[in-house]
């Protein structure tokens, strides 16, 4: 196990710790929540409040996580550092749309289309496998395996639901999962690294 360890190329190791604080896990939480009550309150399209948390996530990461790491720790490659908030948020819009067009309005009739074995909400079950993919994806991009038990939330959410819960409860649930990880994160995080001791050193 500790020769695989020490066979993690420096870059994922710097990606790894650069989304050690939990804030790409609240963000992501964050537009979920959002996007639950945009089901919830049965609009067609996604709300402006749903895209507000992506638009923070470059904000938080240069006055929380910059300051406290610094460039030399995570591989001095501003413009490397700079794609990994932005493909992340990127990814983000991208699923939101996907997700907007199978689950809020459907317009192409895709529901319809899937024919399962048991009864129940198709829709529920098209939107948690589309929401699951996403999280699966993105935990295999950024190399985080966390994001790979979020996936597994939202898909047994999204069983669940098929058979006799709402289409927005996978959304709840695995932002919930989210949210509360993200936080945990954040507070390890930054007492890990304390921004008075970081700047310190960074003084000398």
């Amino acid at each position: 196990m500790a020769e695989k360890k020490n066979n993690v190329p420096p870059r994922i190791k710097a990606l790894r710790l650069f989304h050690q604080d939990g804030i790409i896990d609240i963000i992501s939480g964050a537009v979920l929540v959002n996007f639950g009550f945009d089901i919830l309150n049965q609009s067609e399209t996604t709300s402006l409040y749903t895209w507000i948390p992506i638009l923070l996530l470059s904000s938080l990461k240069n006055k929380t996580t910059l300051p406290r790491l610094g460039y030399e720790s995570l591989g001095r490659n501003k413009n490397q550092i700079k794609r990994w908030t932005f493909f992340p948020a990127a990814g983000m819009v991208l699923a939101m749309v996907v997700l907007g067009i199978f689950t809020l309005g459907d317009h192409i009739n895709f529901q319809k289309l899937v024919i399962l074995p048991f009864p129940g909400n198709s829709r529920n079950l098209i939107s948690s496998s589309i929401l699951a993919a996403a999280l699966f994806i993105a935990g295999y991009l950024i190399s985080l395996k966390r994001f790979y038990v979020y996936a597994a939330a939202a898909l047994g959410a999204g069983l669940i639901s098929y058979l006799f819960l709402p289409v927005y409860f996978p959304f709840f649930l695995t932002a919930g999962v989210m949210i509360a990880y993200g936080a945990h994160l954040m507070i390890t995080f930054t007492r890990a690294y304390p921004l008075d001791d970081r700047t310190k050193n960074n003084e000398k």
